[in-house]
């Protein structure tokens, strides 16, 4: 359609409002409620317009554009309704400085007066400098109030982690709230009170750790005042550069936009044109970064054992004690293990450097249990099509979302964000788990599973809902006949029995299934890592084929997905890390190359210990040598999200003392050790190479993807849509009189290769704790303890320790835990490490006992 704004002629589309198609041709109209990505709010009411033809002066957020609009936006009249209604706004919040004649003559001393504990004018507030209101001040030209002004005197809450909340600082646009309920799914703060009283506040004025908050820093990068601020950088000087980089704490791969200033990290926000995660991130990649880059514990030199002590040196003198302590082992004797949240280029040096420079097989990177490779096996024994990539966008328009034993907002928050957009358009969502999940307010069905269940409860999901459709509309596709006869031979009459679920509530999922359109089964770890991981696999794809529904795997570290990938290159003779674990015990691997987390090396140190890390841990402690390596944002690479979306991530700050990147050590010491194929002088070249040597990686290349281009994981898409026989499913442990609890492992989510953000980090601790065991009130009832108290769990090979977490979600006689178990030192207690053995062993609910006391 075609409109006229200040006589400017534009083409445009229908559902746009006045204010969109403005900013799109660089129109300026002034709004503080507005934001694009919440819904038009007409809060403020300073985006006022005329247009001929209609009486008053509608708001341009809230009013769409129509065939030959005329439209103006800078009258007189407009100014001065303007200029009354900042005046009114501007009654409730300090102005001195906003209208002071000579504000722009105290830069100088900003730095200084702003350290003060009450905000009472703009050169004493966090947000001087990138408050929107003050930019709408300066664009209007208001130089005056003339209405009373008040002065609120809200205390400041600062009890919370990361950020503190000062109303009086408030213009009550909403952006806050509706952000956290609309894009978030959290609820946690709301409009409380009416009237000259009305506030943004929570529940009761409770801390916002109490209600719900996800901490992931929504609601203060929308905020247009300094109402909402991130609590380390008020004291801070206003950034004087901002860089973009790949977030790489999780597999979502989320664009950051980091501030800095005199190349030091200040702060880290979600850059809203980041094609995955479009202006939103998490507690980890909005409030974290800084501090693992600074952390105490940071490895800034080369160091060397000397007479029992690490002792610092040079480069040189590192190498070469590496170099000939390698030598001497051949083989079978040496191992290496990876980080999954390295980039390709460090991964595929790695996996290299181990092939050719150590001439071994036992290489490891976490990759070999993830839903990648869990789910590529099942497809390529059955010649199934082995389609991993996704878009994540098309999960919003899914009309029914299953969730399969994964609690979304904690482990995968930008993937739940595009559930919760789904829900809102109408969709049905359905979650099958052992354990409650955190957004049960928007489940349309809940099924509560039996731990090692999710096999039986698929195939009888598939048996109803064939009784809903009838058999012929597949009666074509190869397999279906066996298929068939093996559900029909289920009892449903046991479904209850089998599942834990009444057989009422998985006629109704089937239903759902059957009747609402276009489905999306969504799955991670939770899933796959048990011993009935590929049954499990098995049946989904089975009913994934009844429904015409969307198989969509979610891996957990940054760049899992492009590490399945180099790894299947690279023959390796190890399943799961514990294998070098054992090695190690029985004296057959005797050198370790440890570039990757590991859950403990076990009683048994091997004789030559080589740990590239970023920081300091007890196996670095145990090192006889030590190489510095930068984090991810010292260093430039490629990283492939969950979504198998191939994202270069920039190098954004100067690295710290003599810390260098993972493929620049090992391609060092490849040289050091006599080898002429490592030849590189910067990634690019790795990358090159990679992109001539891994199918996957094949369009892999730093120019089209610094300008933005789309570039996914190449698959094989060729394969035959049939239905498989699930197998015998392995039986999953049970408890007993002696062992009456089930303990299921899951992942450590706060982790950054070795170091655990939640005892690293003081914010981090106290969100979440993965050292604590959740388990129902009924049990903690039985064995009489309480929240906070140490308790003893003990399995029929091992013992380890924690704490107690109180749910009353969980079904009695069921626990779960981000844990490890004890290998017997002092400092391996449960929740020490920052890795969970769930990521390197093939793990089913483990009968435990509990003890209490030490």
């Amino acid at each position: 359609m075609k409109i006229t704004i200040d006589g400017k002629h534009i083409e445009t589309e229908e559902n746009k409002t006045i204010l969109e198609v403005a900013r799109e041709n660089d129109i300026f109209i002034p709004s503080l409620c507005d934001h694009p990505r919440l819904a038009p709010f007409t809060g403020c009411r300073l985006c006022i317009v005329e247009i001929e033809g209609r009486k008053n002066f509608p708001p341009s957020c809230g009013t769409y554009v129509e065939e030959g609009m005329e439209i103006k936006t800078n009258t007189a009249r407009l100014r001065k309704w303007r200029k009354q209604i900042l005046e009114l706004i501007l009654s409730e919040h300090p102005n001195a400085c906003l209208i002071c004649s000579e504000k722009d003559k105290c830069d100088e001393y900003k730095s200084t007066i702003r350290k003060v504990g009450e905000v009472t004018g703009c050169v004493l507030c966090a947000n001087n400098g990138r408050c929107e209101l003050q930019d709408v001040v300066e664009s209007l030209g208001l130089d005056k109030v003339s209405y009373p002004s008040l002065y609120r005197h809200l205390d400041v809450k600062k009890e919370d982690p990361f950020l503190d909340r000062d109303y009086n600082l408030c213009i009550l646009c909403g952006r806050c709230v509706r952000v956290c309920q609309d894009v978030r799914g959290a609820s946690a703060i709301s409009f409380i009170y009416r009237g000259t009283r009305a506030v943004v506040g929570t529940v009761l004025d409770r801390p916002l750790i109490d209600a719900g908050c996800q901490f992931c820093g929504a609601c203060v990068d929308v905020c247009p005042t300094g109402a909402l601020f991130e609590r380390r950088i008020r004291y801070e000087t206003l950034p004087d550069n901002e860089v973009r980089t790949i977030c790489a704490f999780c597999s979502m791969g989320c664009t950051l936009n980091m501030n800095l200033s005199q190349d030091r990290i200040l702060s880290s926000q979600p850059l809203m044109e980041g094609v995955v995660n479009r202006g939103q991130a998490c507690l980890r990649g909005r409030f974290t970064v800084r501090d693992i880059m600074y952390s105490s514990r940071r490895i800034t030199r080369p160091m060397v054992r000397k007479k029992r002590e690490l002792v610092e040196t040079t480069w040189e003198e590192a190498m070469d004690i590496a170099a000939q302590g390698l030598k001497k082992y051949k083989g079978k004797e040496l191992a290496l293990v990876a980080s999954s949240q390295l980039s390709c280029e460090d991964i595929y040096a790695l996996h290299k450097f181990a092939q050719d420079a150590l001439n071994t097989k036992n290489i490891w990177n976490g990759s070999g249990h993830s839903p990648f490779a869990a789910f590529a096996r099942v497809a390529e024994r059955n010649g199934l099509p082995g389609i991993l990539n996704f878009r994540i966008r098309d999960i919003s328009e899914a009309k029914v979302v299953f969730v399969l034993d994964e609690e979304l907002i904690a482990s995968h928050p930008i993937v739940w964000l595009e559930v919760l957009e789904a829900v809102r358009k109408g969709a049905r969502l359905i979650v099958a788990s052992g354990f409650s999940t955190f957004f049960s307010r928007y489940v349309s069905l809940s099924l509560c599973i039996e731990p090692g269940s999710e096999s039986r409860l698929l195939q009888l999901l598939s048996k109803f809902l064939l009784e809903i459709s009838g058999p012929h509309s597949f009666s074509q596709i190869n397999g279906f006949t066996s298929f068939r006869n093996f559900v029909d031979k289920l009892d449903s009459s046991r479904a209850s029995e089998m599942t834990g679920v009444r057989q009422e509530s998985l006629r109704e999922a089937s239903r759902l299934l059957y009747g609402e359109g276009p489905a999306v089964f969504l799955f991670g770890s939770g899933l796959t890592r048990s011993p009935s991981g590929q049954q499990n696999l098995v049946s989904l794809w089975n009913l994934a084929l009844l429904t015409g529904a969307r198989l969509v795997p979610l891996g957990l570290e940054s760049n899992l997905r492009g590490a399945y990938e180099i790894s299947r290159h690279f023959p390796s003779n190890i399943k799961d890390v514990h294998q070098i674990i054992q090695g190690i015990a029985s004296g057959e691997v005797k050198a370790l190359y440890l570039a990757g987390p590991m859950p403990y090396l076990g009683r048994k140190k091997p004789e030559f210990l080589v740990v590239q890390d970023s920081f300091m841990n007890d196996r670095t402690q145990k090192a006889d040598v030590v190489f510095p390596a930068t984090t991810f944002v010292e260093t430039e690479g490629v990283l492939v999200n969950t979504e198998g979306r191939l994202q270069k991530a920039e190098r954004i700050a100067q690295p710290l003392g003599e810390v260098r990147p993972d493929w620049w050590i090992v391609t060092q010491l490849a040289h050091k050790m006599g080898k002429k194929n490592f030849a590189y002088k910067k990634s690019s070249q790795i990358l090159k190479e990679i992109s001539g040597v891994i199918p996957g990686l094949a369009k892999a290349s730093y120019p089209p993807l610094k300008k933005g281009r789309e570039i996914f994981i190449q698959e094989k898409k060729k394969g035959e849509r049939k239905f498989l026989l699930p197998g015998a499913t392995p039986p999953e442990a049970e408890a007993s009189k002696k062992y009456p609890y089930l303990l299921v492992l899951d992942y450590s989510l706060d982790y950054y290769r070795n170091l655990s953000l939640s005892e690293e980090i003081k914010g981090m601790g106290i969100i979440r704790d993965s050292r604590w065991i959740r388990i129902s009130p009924e049990d903690a009832e039985e064995l009489q303890v309480k929240g906070g108290e140490e308790i003893v769990v003990e399995s029929p090979d091992g013992k380890c320790k924690g704490l107690v977490r109180i749910s009353v979600s969980l079904p009695k006689g069921r626990m779960k835990a981000s844990i490890l178990w004890n290998d017997g030192s002092d400092h391996s207690a449960v929740g020490l490490m920052s890795f969970s053995s769930a990521q390197s062993l093939s793990l089913g609910p483990i009968p435990v006992r509990i003890k209490r006391g030490k």
